[in-house]
């Protein structure tokens, strides 16, 4: 599922002394991680704020006639893979582009998409001049193309593939079908298929309001008591899951690699999983667990867990036909994401990251002199198995397959 705004996550180490050995400087690094989160969500409630309060935008079209090709990609210095335990660091700065990396999202090993603002990131301002960048070799090169003039006001990427992005720019929806050659703009009120998919599962599946959109329905704070399953481009789903889709918590809807649909829900301090093998037509639910946790799901779809990060860092992994419980994540987690092959990736909340498998934890020691303390990295895997762990720092890719990567950091 592509997730534009995830809460993303993570730490990770495990050793014998850790779990006794409590590291002056805790409570206050747990404090600074949860200020980090509640300013991310605030910014991001902002935006979606913006989204509903402006006036509505005219089309508008940059470029008429034939649409010409995609932008030439520009030289850039080649993160061509490095030997395993080293990271190879690439600054993304093409000639002639001016003003600050303010986004970077990658959709596989190869495909990614950057945003360069002369304007704070996440304020706007006046007279802002923004730079899309596409790269479709894994950041070797990047072809760059200005946006068309949009209001001024925070700047967001909303990417779907390697031709199809979405800018949330101002009050408008900038949006590119062909690699950004040319831009269209759309209404906040009435975000247009692409800005649809970039919100939704792989085949289009979207939890949203009754009628909503699934894109701006908890803008402006209106109200969205219940939700239901729809799908971009046809609507509500026939056969609704036999569950009640309420808003707070609300449900969280993700598709693996396999096809397999998965949905979670909250209710009374236990989570709730059904799953779906024919497109949303029929639903199984399984045995509901302990606990509010959160449902990963690894690329292929092979792997299914149900984790949380908070007080004793339980676990439970779906074999078998049934949840079953797993050794717990290490004492100190932040966050976590199903890499594949019976693996988690975690990072950690004094920095670093490593794999936990069997309840064993390997650490990746190439990795902690670039995540050093930094205690709110968070890691994501990608639709190929691609690792992504973004900090304060840029975004680094971990390019293989279990646990042997090349690592790439781009800022």
């Amino acid at each position: 599922m592509r997730e534009t705004t995830l809460a993303e996550m993570f730490d990770r180490f495990e050793t014998d002394v850790l779990t006794t050995f409590r590291p002056p400087g805790v409570a206050d690094a747990r404090r600074r991680t949860r200020r980090r989160r509640q300013r991310r969500r605030g910014v991001l409630a902002g935006l979606a704020a913006l989204l509903l309060a402006g006036p509505a935008g005219a089309y508008a079209t940059a470029g008429r006639g034939d649409p010409p090709p995609p932008p030439a990609p520009s030289p850039s210095p080649s993160p061509a893979l490095t030997p395993l335990g080293r990271v190879n660091v690439v600054q993304v700065r093409p000639p002639g582009v001016v003003g600050e990396l303010t986004a970077l999202t990658f959709l596989d090993a190869r495909t990614g998409w950057a945003l360069f603002d002369t304007c704070p990131p996440g304020e706007g301002g006046t007279g802002c001049r923004r730079t899309v960048l596409r790269t479709t070799d894994g950041g070797g090169n990047w072809g760059k193309v200005d946006l068309p003039p949009a209001p001024n006001g925070p700047a967001h990427l909303l990417p779907v593939d390697d031709r199809t992005l979405t800018v949330v720019a101002g009050q408008q929806y900038l949006v590119t079908t062909d690699g950004g050659a040319t831009f269209r703009s759309h209404r906040f009120d009435a975000p247009p298929r692409p800005t649809q998919l970039a919100a939704a599962t792989t085949s289009g599946f979207v939890i949203r309001c009754l009628g909503g959109n699934g894109v701006t329905d908890d803008a402006g704070g209106g109200r969205c008591d219940r939700r239901e399953l729809a799908r971009v481009g046809v609507g509500r789903t026939p056969t609704q899951p036999p569950v009640t889709l309420r808003t707070d918590p609300a449900p969280q809807l993700t598709e693996g690699g396999d096809g397999r649909l998965w949905l979670t829900v909250h209710q009374q301090n236990r989570t709730s999983v059904l799953v779906s093998t024919d497109a949303a037509t029929t639903w199984q639910q399984l045995t509901s667990v302990p606990d509010r946790l959160d449902l990963l799901v690894s690329p292929d779809g092979r792997d299914v867990w149900l984790s949380s990060v908070e007080g004793i860092k339980p676990l439970w992994r779906f074999a078998d036909d049934r949840w079953q419980q797993a050794p717990g994540l290490p004492d100190d987690t932040e966050g976590v994401a199903a890499a594949g092959a019976g693996r988690l990736i975690v990072t950690g909340l004094y920095g670093g990251a490593g794999f936990v498998a069997d309840g064993r934890y390997d650490d990746l020691p190439e990795l902690r002199p670039v995540l050093r303390d930094d205690a709110s990295a968070g890691v994501t895997v990608l639709r190929d198995g691609t690792i992504v762990i973004t900090n304060g720092d840029g975004t680094m890719l971990g390019v293989g397959s279990d646990t042997r990567r090349t690592w790439t950091q781009f800022s």
